[in-house]
């Protein structure tokens, strides 16, 4: 079943309010699908600052409310103890406090909410149209006749004698609208025989409508459509920076009230005026006393229109009193004349607006704009069961003080997650339009920093980084180019015509012929260093690699997608079409998306299986952006329509772990030490690790460094000395780093190579006493 934003962030609310907590598992929340084989954790958005996706439509012992958001039942809600009803008819075409009206083709139904009375009134087919509701009669109009005038009808509820009374009216009536009713009457704002624009205040228990004196709020001008307001005691027209009052018990006492503001919207509450200037950049409504004195700010955000309650108050969805809280405020005048403000209702917040994510070694990151635009990350679990926390674990806001936040989540929808804990976007330098790419460290506290790659580009798109290696596709002078760039040094590698391309660590793979075989070029050495034919027998048209699993199709329409395992030699065709962005590889597995939702293949098998499919497209905030595959880990993420985040795990085994890239230098030099020396890249998350130094010269190992859980990077920084605190000797040695995966899937992983230590250590074959 589908549910509301709404009732979302209701749910996470009571969540919130019953201390949950901050690990979310697949049982805390409905899913739109069956359970994922691979297991799901949810997390809902978080309320944000926008209004709620509600509208208000009327206020007696309860309020009526309807979701502008999605197609679901409007409600009544009762102020006393929260109570909901929902209506026949939703706001049906007349209300009037707790009652709703729902029109047939020969009677009028109308429904107390407050206490389930049901009544009828009868209606002459295409003769009369409800206008308005009291307590004892229904105000309508009928048609326009043949001299293109209306006339206005009062239709008798049940107790009251006279059935139907014609409104006498001072003139003819044509364009008729009603700008506010009560129990008492309505007001209607209508143009005469003269094109004059005009107000009228008719009254129910005489059935006469009287014209209200002309004043300049009421201008011969029959485009003039000033902001009209009718309370208990006054009617209120705005001009400009100044209201007319027109006393409702004899309307021919007026009162001039200036005002601060340029009001979009009036209405008066008791001997005091309401006013809202919706296009001012601080939207307070104000109250003004209508015998003169200061204003005071009564509600500080209002959302759509504030209406008159039966019982004379005032009803607004807003906020008040300095906090951020949505609700539906009430604002009456006390038994002094004073104003009082209070919730009357309490409606759920609307969730912040998720946008893109980033998902790489279990961390996520989620774009959220609201006012502001900000960026939560998330970290998941990487062995068990899926989970994902609750609470996130780090922050970034666009301030003037860190204003590439949002940037570095994909605003534009070019985002990516390096593997190695940080997330880069693009976008243009702020001096030139040279390319820029816009780094941070996905951490509480992590350093972001621009690195400019130095290129005009245009329709530029990132198709994948991994580590220190970023993969871009953008125009230069109309022509599709490929860019890499090595984020770490700061600096463009190559710049080359475009070609299908994926990065796996350190290796850059590209088409080689027109058979299927595919190159993987070392980015540190610009040297080919592997080949592996797809036994496709095409040039590849797309390419993704994630370790030995390939993707590939034939064509721009998606035909021979495969997949290929590179260790088992396995070549797996696919049960449908692929392209960009519409497939995304994973460590075995894959992810469509398609018009109906997302489809995961799992490939662990060697064949194609079809593990989990979403019963919905992910959130519509562009194809392909709001959905995200661990191509470190094994793990799906997306948005649901409501903002959801959704976390799905895969069966089966993940590839044995693998050190993908490495930055160590010839020669450690350990007198300068206090920064990184050293850096190896993981094809996923680790548990520990441990680095050995072994003297070639006397055989000896020392251990000089370990660590534990390292999610996509290991950095060393060493002062020169083993973990007991003493000096390692310089000298040339063999470097072993051991790591255990943290899934605890395969082995072990082993990697060596040669490094020259110097320092103030002990002098070269010295031993340790």
């Amino acid at each position: 079943m589908r549910v509301s934003r709404a009732v979302g962030a209701a749910v996470l609310a009571l969540a919130t309010c019953a201390g949950a907590s901050a690990i979310v598992t697949a049982d805390a929340a409905a899913t739109p699908t069956a359970q994922a084989p691979g297991g799901e954790a949810t997390v809902s958005a978080p309320p944000g600052a926008w209004p709620p996706e509600l509208a208000l439509h009327a206020a007696g012992t309860g309020v009526l409310l309807r979701n502008t958001y999605v197609k679901e039942p409007t409600y009544w809600q009762s102020t006393a103890d929260g109570r909901q009803v929902t209506p026949d008819c939703g706001i049906g075409v007349v209300r009037l406090g707790d009652e709703v009206a729902c029109q047939g083709p020969t009677e009028l139904k109308i429904r107390n909410l407050a206490s389930g009375t049901l009544e009828s009134v009868p209606l002459q087919q295409g003769q009369v149209l409800p206008q308005a509701l009291s307590p004892t009669q229904v105000l309508a109009i009928t048609p326009v006749d043949a001299d293109g005038h209306h006339t206005f009808r009062l239709l008798g509820r049940a107790g009251e004698p006279r059935k139907d009374v014609t409104v006498a009216l001072p003139e003819a009536v044509n364009n008729v609208s009603i700008a506010g009713s009560d129990a008492r009457g309505a007001l209607v704002d209508y143009w005469d025989d003269q094109r004059m624009h005009r107000l009228g205040l008719i009254d129910y228990a005489t059935a006469t409508m009287k014209r209200l004196p002309h004043t300049s709020t009421v201008s011969d001008n029959p485009a003039s459509f000033s902001p009209i307001g009718l309370g208990t005691k006054w009617i209120a027209v705005a001009d400009g920076y100044q209201a007319t009052l027109v006393s409702r018990d004899d309307l021919t006492v007026t009162r001039s009230l200036p005002l601060d503001v340029d009001p979009t919207e009036l209405l008066p509450v008791g001997d005091w005026l309401l006013a809202h200037d919706r296009s001012a950049g601080e939207p307070v409504v104000k109250a003004y006393p209508v015998g003169g004195g200061a204003a005071r700010p009564v509600l500080d955000r209002l959302d759509r229109k504030m209406l008159l309650g039966t019982d004379g108050s005032a009803y607004a969805l807003s906020t008040a009193g300095g906090s951020t809280r949505w609700a539906v405020n009430q604002v009456a005048v006390d038994d002094h004349g004073a104003l009082r403000v209070r919730e009357a209702a309490a409606v759920a917040a609307r969730p912040s607006d998720r946008r893109t994510l980033t998902f790489a070694q279990g961390a996520l990151s989620s774009l959220h704009v609201d006012f502001s635009s900000y960026v939560l990350g998330y970290r998941t679990s990487v062995k068990g069961p899926v989970t994902v926390s609750g609470t996130p674990e780090w922050r970034c806001d666009h301030t003037w003080q860190d204003p590439y936040c949002p940037y570095q989540s994909g605003r534009t929808g070019v985002h990516v997650a390096t593997g190695d804990g940080r997330i880069v976007g693009l976008g243009s330098g702020e001096s030139s339009s040279a390319l820029t790419a816009y780094v941070r460290e996905a951490r509480p506290g992590g350093a972001h920093r621009t690195v400019r790659l130095g290129n005009d580009m245009q329709d530029y798109s990132i198709l994948g980084a991994s580590g220190r290696y970023l993969l871009v596709r953008g125009k230069e002078n109309g022509t599709e180019r490929l860019l890499v760039a090595d984020i770490d040094a700061g600096r463009t590698l190559d710049v080359k015509p475009a070609a299908p391309a994926s990065l796996w660590g350190a290796e850059l793979w590209q088409p080689e012929g027109d058979k299927g075989v595919v190159a993987a070029t070392d980015l540190r050495t610009g040297k080919i260093t592997r080949r592996v034919d797809l036994g496709s027998g095409c040039r590849p048209y797309e390419l993704q690699v994630n370790g030995d699993w390939f993707y590939s199709t034939c064509s721009a329409e998606g035909t021979g997608a495969t997949a290929y395992h590179a260790s088992s030699g396995k070549r797996i065709p696919l049960p449908f079409l692929g392209s960009l962005p519409t497939v995304r590889l994973g460590d075995g597995y894959l992810v469509q998306q398609t018009v109906d939702g997302l489809r995961l293949y799992n490939l662990r098998s060697g064949t194609a299986v079809k593990e989990h499919e979403t019963a919905q497209s992910p959130s519509p905030v562009g194809f392909g952006r709001g959905w995200a595959v661990d191509a470190f880990g094994g793990r799906l993420a997306y948005l649901d329509r409501e903002d959801t985040l959704h976390v799905v795990g895969v069966t089966g085994a993940t590839s044995p772990l693998a050190v993908i890239d490495q930055n160590l230098p010839a020669t450690l030099d350990t007198r300068g030490a206090g920064g990184r020396q050293a850096r190896w890249w993981l094809s996923k998350p680790a548990a520990s690790w441990n680095l050995v130094l072994r003297n070639k010269a006397t055989g000896l190992s020392t251990a000089v460094r370990s660590g534990g859980e390292a999610r996509g990077v290991i950095d060393l920084t060493w002062d020169g000395k083993d973990k007991a605190g003493r000096a390692v000797p310089n000298g040339t040695y063999e470097w072993t780093l051991t790591v255990v995966p943290a899934d605890g899937q395969g082995s072990r992983v082993k990697a060596t190579g040669p490094v020259t230590v110097a320092g103030p250590g002990l002098p070269g074959g010295s031993r340790r006493p």
